[in-house]
């Protein structure tokens, strides 16, 4: 690496954090901001070193290079993708609160079609786009919950798109060769459990995840192999935990989930295509009744608790 052979100096950032690095931080600033590729967006070695120096920037930079980094969402390298732009995002944005509520406003309207870009489509690249656009928001939602800054507006919006992505998406890909995570149906998951802790959330909207949640998992081609059904679990869970938590919204899935596997036993040979419907669902509430086992009794409702497990007793 560039740097590699300087000798080590402590270099005092603003909020108070050291970092140690090889360089000074004016020289090593000088060397990184004109690394620019085609265009004149940053390169690969550019956002490497932002990582490498433990995500320092210049005073001011990080307002315009966090809306830049967006781009990242759609690149096929997971390094930059994953290791850089979330990395990079999460610690500017959640670690640090370098950004103004403005700046986040522009990153979340720039994310906002990247999450819907060429749905519908496939087996292709353009998965990363939308499925790490949603991840990205993620820390959008996750800062909003500790420092609001979304408005009213802003929020139904990215809630829309969320479930609008669960509608539409099908590309169910977790981990592809050679790229990387594509996981577009747990990142989608990841946004929604922030968005589900959000006092903005309305208790219409509730059932308006769930059902999403529900049809998700009712029209997957297989099961899920890759976590996701733990990180669906977790979003469900953000509603179950509400103070103002509705279960009315459970009850026809519950009751629709129970009428399918009845049906399922009826048939033969099995309809495959009707087992893992069924599966994937029952595995999504399983990790669910796991989750909430773990938490004591008076946080989460009683009936709801007892629908839960009479639902899974009859699917296992």
């Amino acid at each position: 690496m560039l740097l590699s052979n300087l000798k080590q100096v402590k270099i005092c950032l603003p909020g108070h954090r050291v970092l140690k690095t090889g360089i000074s931080l004016g020289i090593f600033l000088i060397l990184i901001v004109p690394a620019l590729g085609a265009g004149g967006s940053h390169d690969i070695a550019f956002w490497k070193s932002i990582r490498a120096h433990d995500f320092a920037v210049p005073s001011g930079e990080s307002e315009k290079l966090a809306v830049e980094i967006v781009d990242l969402a759609a690149d096929p390298d997971p390094v930059l993708r994953d290791e850089c732009g979330y990395e990079i995002l999460a610690d500017w944005i959640y670690k640090r609160n370098l950004l103004s509520g403005e700046t986040l406003e522009a990153v979340r309207r720039k994310l906002i079609p990247g999450m819907t870009y060429h749905i519908g489509e496939s087996d292709n690249p353009t998965v990363f786009r939308r499925s790490f656009s949603a991840l990205y928001m993620s820390i959008l939602a996750a800062r909003d919950l500790r420092e609001p800054f979304l408005s009213e507006s802003a929020f139904r919006e990215t809630l829309t798109t969320a479930l609008t992505c669960y509608g539409k998406e099908q590309d169910l890909r977790g981990y592809v060769s050679g790229n990387g995570w594509a996981h577009a149906t747990a990142h989608v998951a990841d946004l929604l459990k922030f968005l589900g802790r959000n006092s903005q959330l309305k208790v219409a909207d509730q059932a308006r995840i769930i059902t999403a949640i529900q049809q998700r998992c009712g029209s997957v081609p297989s099961v899920f192999v890759w976590g996701e059904d733990a990180r669906i679990a977790a979003a469900l869970a953000s509603i179950v935990m509400r103070k103002d938590f509705d279960p009315s919204g459970f009850g026809p899935w519950f009751k629709a989930l129970s009428a399918e596997n009845k049906e399922l036993w009826k048939t033969s040979p099995l309809d495959t295509t009707a087992n893992v419907h069924v599966r994937t669902q029952s595995n999504v509430l399983a990790q669910l009744a796991a989750r909430l086992a773990a938490v004591p009794n008076d946080a989460v409702s009683q009936p709801f608790r007892a629908a839960l497990n009479a639902t899974m007793g009859e699917l296992n």
